[in-house]
């Protein structure tokens, strides 16, 4: 896990927010504004609805990426029959890329100064194939995903907002046609995450999603920060990256895999993958890009059943047996939510 991260606001004019407010909200059509204490901070309000073809690309089958990544174990095949069956349901394509054990990793095949080892050497191993097979395959960009991934029924269009956001993050208007729907100056998208700081360097520009249905109660964020909790019930921010913690699901554009594949994959690491991309988003090395969303929008699914099978990681070190299936901070479940999919019933069951 990443330490406790220094975070700050820096502050620009409520002139500017109010002059970068485009028209509409999540449901209604109409404004609202985030509270007295945030007027200060650059912020825009975001909307789901939107005629632009070229935001509409962040909901098709892989989520305006060219393809969606899945690293999962070979003898995994729970975890493979479930997001299968899952991202059919919801309309996404997955493509997998095979995950490897430390046994399979030689010692010559290592970079310089690598001190990983066991299995936190075989997720970075994993992590750098899906990175690789980028480049490799010369895709303009791609989505690697962890196989007990778990997302909102709604995910296809909750893309197209997170889309609309990272255009504004990065100052593309959203009539302005480019490659990816997502704009055309970022290398690293976080939406799957298990908490998130604020940047040291905070440009104090947000992306507010007011009244947004799929956001769960705060009572039902774990991992809620500060400086999300001032905002109103329902809301959702997306920011320049601080340090996100968990690679749950991560995309990088063409540019942003060559960067991650030479600063993690060639020279070596001494921190455990998730927490070495996290690094190098807060620092800006090689002048990274990275912009993530709070709430998350991907979650690790927690199967009900034997504890030791939510990682790969673990083997034997718990006991204990899991009642109740459950995804953290997920509104409708797309897991808890496959039988009624199945049947057409759109009736979808809440966690809370």
């Amino acid at each position: 896990m990443a330490g406790v991260l220094t975070t700050f606001l820096l502050f620009a004019s409520s002139h500017l927010w109010r002059n970068q407010i485009p028209q509409g909200s999540w449901r209604s059509g109409t404004l609202s504004s985030p509270s007295n204490a945030l007027q200060s901070t650059s912020h825009v309000v975001g909307a789901n609805k939107t005629d632009l073809l070229d935001i509409e690309r962040a909901g098709n089958a892989t989520m305006g990426f060219q393809k969606v990544l899945v690293i999962g174990l070979k003898e995994r095949t729970d975890k493979k029959d479930l997001l299968t069956l899952q991202a059919s349901l919801t309309g996404i394509d997955l493509s997998w890329i095979e995950a490897v054990h430390s046994d399979d990793i030689k010692e010559k095949g290592l970079p310089p100064a690598m001190y990983l080892q066991g299995n936190f050497l075989a997720s970075w191993r994993s992590h750098i194939n899906a990175v690789r097979s980028i480049i490799e395959n010369r895709y303009a960009s791609a989505m690697i995903m962890e196989d007990d991934m778990d997302w909102d029924v709604r995910i296809r269009t909750q893309m197209q907002d997170f889309a609309r956001g990272v255009r504004y993050l990065t100052s593309v208007d959203e009539s302005k046609k480019q490659h990816s729907p997502y704009g055309d100056d970022w290398d690293v998208l976080w939406p799957g995450h298990c908490g998130e700081y604020l940047p040291e360097n905070d440009d104090g520009r947000r992306f507010v999603i007011n009244d947004d249905e799929t956001v769960a109660p705060k009572t039902q964020q774990p991992t809620l920060k500060e400086h999300l909790a001032e905002y109103p019930e329902h809301t959702r921010i997306l920011h320049k990256a601080g340090a996100p913690i968990c690679t749950f699901a991560y995309a990088l554009s063409a540019r942003g895999a060559a960067k991650v594949l030479y600063y993690l994959g060639t020279k070596g690491q001494g921190a455990n993958y998730d927490n070495a991309l996290a690094f190098m988003c807060r620092d800006g090395n090689l002048n990274l890009k990275c912009y993530s969303v709070e709430p998350f929008l991907f979650q690790h699914h927690r199967a009900a059943g034997p504890l030791d099978k939510d990682s790969d990681n673990l083997n034997g070190e718990h006991s204990q047996v899991r009642e109740t299936a459950f995804t953290e901070s997920i509104v409708w479940s797309a897991r808890l939510n496959l039988e009624k999919m199945i049947l057409g019933d759109t009736n979808y069951t809440m966690q809370w």
